[in-house]
């Protein structure tokens, strides 16, 4: 197995508001390879964003880290000042958001902004960074790179603004790539260009990716591993291939039975009933039991933890909880 590049252990934020402390991240713990392609999926409201944010230091206020660890080559990412994480941000670790056209200054060229970044982390004068930049745009699929070079970020399609974000993310050849909903604004056949350029960057630089998304036919066609949360936590992780064939956490079962599939068009979309409950009005017990068709009485008293079933996946649910002779066998393993 890959080195582990990343390593989340019990992460938990919270937003300070005038309403109380509301927790959005609960004691999340995962870890990404070099090298690999993570997937975090879930609905909206379920963490994914907030947990990403948390990993660069950049929840903003009133939001704050209040527990866990980030460990990125052995650092402590939460230990960080201000000024040690810049060196990081942006160098080894880019992030690609949901709309580019909100992370793009409207005032100044794309190209003045990718080489304002490769000028911020590597040694190079303007002209050199100015070749990098279209070099890069080139890279990225950019059709005519040098005229586009000085394109204005309302100039550009959705397309093509992300393609720059791409480029910027890519320009000081990272060691993870973070990417939030990256085609989500995006029409079909260009969603599959973005991909496709996401997955031959990866190969190109080696980059390890954590691919946030609510969209399971990306999962599938991305993805080497997937953590699936709600609620602020993970309720189950695994690898791309089995998490398909065969789900075990209820949520997971419904998220992939409501994604509409061709053998299925003359039927209609399964749903899960209800909606997400908000952070602040967190049920207790398991976070999915108002909402799951097989909650039991203790699902709605007590929380499971995330355990570590043989054939290597996580659960966090009852239904699979271990017998205590399974918990003794897999102590004895370890």
């Amino acid at each position: 197995m890959s080195e582990p590049l990343l390593e989340v252990k019990s992460l938990s934020t919270h937003f300070f508001t005038e309403d109380g402390i509301v927790p959005s991240v609960r004691n999340v713990s995962f870890t990404v390879n070099k090298g690999e392609i993570v997937a975090i999926v879930g609905e909206s409201g379920c963490g994914k964003s907030v947990t990403s944010l948390s990993i660069l230091q950049l929840v903003s206020k009133p939001g704050r880290i209040v527990g866990g660890e980030i460990l990125f080559n052995g650092m402590d990412l939460t230990k960080m000042t201000e000024r040690e994480i810049r060196k990081i941000r942006g160098n080894k670790i880019s992030m690609i958001f949901q709309e580019p056209l909100t992370s793009l200054n409207p005032v100044f060229t794309v190209g003045n902004q990718i080489t304002e970044t490769i000028r911020l982390h590597q040694a190079v004068d303007k002209e050199q960074a100015k070749k990098l930049a279209i070099e890069l745009l080139k890279t990225v699929g950019m059709p005519n790179p040098k005229k586009q070079y000085s394109s204005f970020p309302h100039q550009l399609s959705g397309g093509m603004r992300q393609r720059v974000m791409i480029a910027m993310a890519l320009s000081c050849n990272p060691e993870l790539l973070i990417a939030d909903e990256p085609t989500t604004a995006l029409d079909v056949t260009i969603q599959v260009q973005v991909l496709n350029l996401l997955r031959k960057a990866q190969r190109k630089f080696d980059t390890s990716v954590i691919l946030i998304t609510h969209d399971l036919g990306v999962v599938a066609e991305m993805a080497d591993r997937v953590i699936v949360m709600y609620g602020g936590e993970i309720v189950e992780q695994n690898d791309v291939y089995n998490l398909f064939k065969e789900p075990k956490h209820p949520y997971t079962k419904g998220l992939l039975n409501s994604t509409p599939k061709i053998h299925q068009l003359e039927d209609s979309l399964e749903s899960i009933e209800g909606n997400v409950p908000t952070p602040e009005n967190m049920p207790a017990g398991c976070k999915f039991n108002t909402r799951c068709p097989f909650a039991m009485q203790k699902c709605i008293e007590n929380n499971p933890d995330l355990e570590r079933k043989g054939d290597g996946s996580y659960i966090r649910c009852w239904l699979y909880e271990d017998s205590e002779q399974e918990k003794a066998e897999a102590v004895v393993s370890l």
